[in-house]
């Protein structure tokens, strides 16, 4: 198990430590990667969710921002995923009968959802519409990533065919996956990955398990990193995310074997961040312990698949709690909120939007990407 020897140096081990996770639904634009970037770190572009005629802008945007590469991660969409079982993602099999069914129930259970929020209950998209096989334009994106050239691919949400890793290999990308377990990061080097993102259960936003079925895992991202290093061995790069959001835990994860940490909530209050202004404004609440505040002065997050069908941690809010027995079922309930979710950002309402954050929210500061990286390795900014 070792990295493809034509990686770069750059993309693998960053010569500053500190690498801005890609987050998608807004916040990671390519301003921001490129500030990251040219900061000495590594800056992604979040493909998942995005128009591939968007992302390739993007792309060009950021290059022509800056010298220094940038990375792009994409969603690994359920056709594409090999740690789906074939028989469960079968057609009419009882397993995708079943996810119907769920999903259709879990359809009924918003109608007062959007009454309340103004929505017209009939407008919402129909349970037989959504389509657990939708693409989000995957074949697109990787014809994309090749004819570019992008340096540094990352996936999440599951795990491509190794034929995909030989073809962007080819064209001279290297390749992430982000993984969650041992057995995830040793199937993602088999499969072609040069480098893996290890995503521990304090992160902000989506849990990127394999298996969407799976339930997420809860060690602590310095044990899981230990146990990542026993399985790779030494030589694979290694990218660690959970709540780091200053220099004590840039030290700790470079301690337990990481080359870079990979922070994404101490970016959403970044200067070039595409953060919404609600998200902005439930974020200083929570530095401020007026709202989303824990006792302990930390901010209250938690586990849900109420807003989009995968596990994603944020602002503990009302919808959350109200919804606690959302099923599995990515991308149909991500898209059967999504009326919900504009209401709310429409009208204010923080207690019914997704607030993806991590557990170090309440210490995310407003500054400049530049600013932000230099004193997450703890040097004050000139």
């Amino acid at each position: 198990m070792s990295t493809t020897p034509s990686a770069p140096a750059s993309l693998t081990r960053p010569t500053v430590p500190v690498v801005a996770a890609p987050m998608a639904g807004g916040p990671s634009t390519w301003q921001l990667a490129a500030a990251v970037s040219a900061a000495g770190g590594l800056g992604f572009l979040a493909g998942g969710m995005r128009p591939v005629e968007r992302l390739i802008r993007d792309v060009e945007s950021a290059r022509q921002a800056t010298q220094a590469p940038v990375g792009v991660n994409l969603f690994v969409p359920e056709p594409a995923n090999t740690a789906i079982p074939a028989e469960r993602s079968a057609p009419g099999s009882e397993a995708r009968r079943r996810r119907a069914a769920e999903v259709a129930a879990y359809r009924s259970s918003l109608l007062a959802e959007a009454t309340r929020l103004g929505v017209d209950p009939a407008g919402l998209p129909a349970a037989e519409s959504l389509d657990p096989d939708a693409t989000d334009g995957w074949d697109a994106k990787l014809d994309a990533a090749e004819a570019g050239a992008w340096p540094l691919v990352t996936f999440t949400f599951g795990l491509p065919s190794p034929e995909v890793f030989a073809r962007l290999h080819a064209g001279g990308s290297t390749l992430g996956v982000t993984v969650t377990t041992a057995a995830e990061a040793t199937r993602a080097l088999e499969h072609g990955a040069d480098l893996l993102s290890v995503q521990g259960p304090e992160s902000g936003g989506h849990r990127s398990v394999h298996d969407p079925a799976a339930d997420p895992g809860t060690t602590a991202l310095a044990d899981l990193l230990a146990e990542m290093r026993a399985a790779v061995g030494p030589s694979v790069p290694l990218f660690a995310a959970g709540g780091i959001m200053e220099a004590d835990g840039v030290r700790a994860v470079l301690a337990a074997g990481a080359n870079a940490a990979q922070c994404g909530t101490a970016f959403l209050r970044a200067h070039e961040a595409g953060t919404s202004a609600l998200q902005r404004a439930a974020l200083d609440q929570a530095a401020a312990g007026t709202h989303f505040a824990a006792p302990d002065g930390s901010a209250r997050t938690a586990l849900t698949r109420a807003y989009s069908g995968r596990w994603a941690r944020g602002l503990e809010n009302d919808f959350m709690l109200r919804h606690a027995d959302a099923p599995a079922a990515y991308p149909e309930v991500n898209v059967l909120t999504q009326p919900l979710r504009a209401a709310a950002t429409a009208a204010g309402d923080a207690e019914s939007v997704s607030l993806w954050a991590g557990v170090g929210a309440a210490r995310a500061r407003t500054a400049p990407a530049a600013e932000i990286v230099t004193e997450i390795l703890g040097v004050s900014p000139q």
